[in-house]
Formats: structure tokens, C-alpha cells, sequence
């Protein structure tokens, strides 16, 4: 049985990386669990039966793996739509300003206005929160 959203392009993406990777590394670059991972893949669990939503899986998806057109690259090549990978387009918003080259801190400054420089961030991950200790139950004199 395929479900509906095991048709949208976003999983096709997944699918393809999930290929000869282990799917831990695939869930700690999405900043996801490995179980929500395998659950989504293979169409179980709350997902398999349409309770769980997929849409923030597919936007980590699509904001960690996609591709953007990018409008500086798009300007300089005289308007003809220019795209980058989703690792390109993280490399040069999130990176300190080169001082090296004119071109590459023009590029810089346009990531910095640009839409996608806060869909494309890394994801930051969860702090590990500590257990709360257990009281040991009384016994009743």
C-alpha cells in the first residue's frame, strides 16, 4: 500500500539519500529521531496510519537536501534562474564574511537578505534533557 505523501517529491529526495547512507546519519543531519525516520520511509506507525503529520519531516527534507534558486547568482547571470544545493546555499549565508574576494562578499551581503538564508540553516539539535530522579515510595507504617 503507497500513501500519498510516499508520492510527493520531497520523499523520492528522502529515498535517495537514505541509499547506501545509514539512516542515523540521515536523521542527525535532518535533526530528527532514527525511528521517525524509519517510520516515515517505511510508512508505519502513527504516520503508516495517517494520525501524523509529515509536514515538518518535509520541510527538513526539503531545507536540508533541496535546491534554491538564488537570486544573486540568478542576477549575475543576467536573469536566467540559477540553482544551488541546499549545502551551497548553508555554506555561503551561514558562514563568516569572506575578506578575500570583492565577488564572495557580494555574495555574502545578498545572502543576508535573501529568503532563504533561515530555511536553509543547519538544525540545531535538541539539548539532552536530564531524567527527574524518582522518589522512592513510603511504606505505610
Amino acid at each position: 500500500m503507497t500513501l500519498s505523501y510516499q508520492q510527493e517529491p520531497w520523499f523520492a529526495l528522502l529515498q535517495s539519500r537514505t541509499q547506501g547512507t545509514p539512516r542515523i546519519q540521515v536523521a542527525r543531519q535532518l535533526g530528527i529521531s532514527p525511528a521517525a525516520l524509519s517510520q516515515v520511509l517505511n510508512g508505519s506507525g502513527e504516520y503508516g496510519k495517517g494520525t501524523a503529520s509529515t509536514q515538518r519531516i518535509a520541510d527538513r527534507v526539503v531545507h536540508t537536501f533541496g535546491r534554491y534558486p538564488c537570486p544573486h547568482l540568478t542576477a549575475e547571470a543576467g536573469g536566467e534562474p540559477q540553482e544551488v544545493s541546499a549545502e551551497q546555499c548553508r555554506a555561503f549565508a551561514h558562514r563568516p564574511a569572506p575578506t578575500g574576494s570583492p565577488r564572495d562578499m557580494q555574495h555574502w551581503q545578498a545572502c543576508r537578505q535573501c529568503p532563504h538564508k533561515a530555511a536553509s540553516a543547519p538544525p540545531v539539535p535538541n539539548e539532552p534533557q536530564p531524567r527527574k530522579k524518582s522518589v522512592p515510595k513510603q511504606e505505610a507504617p
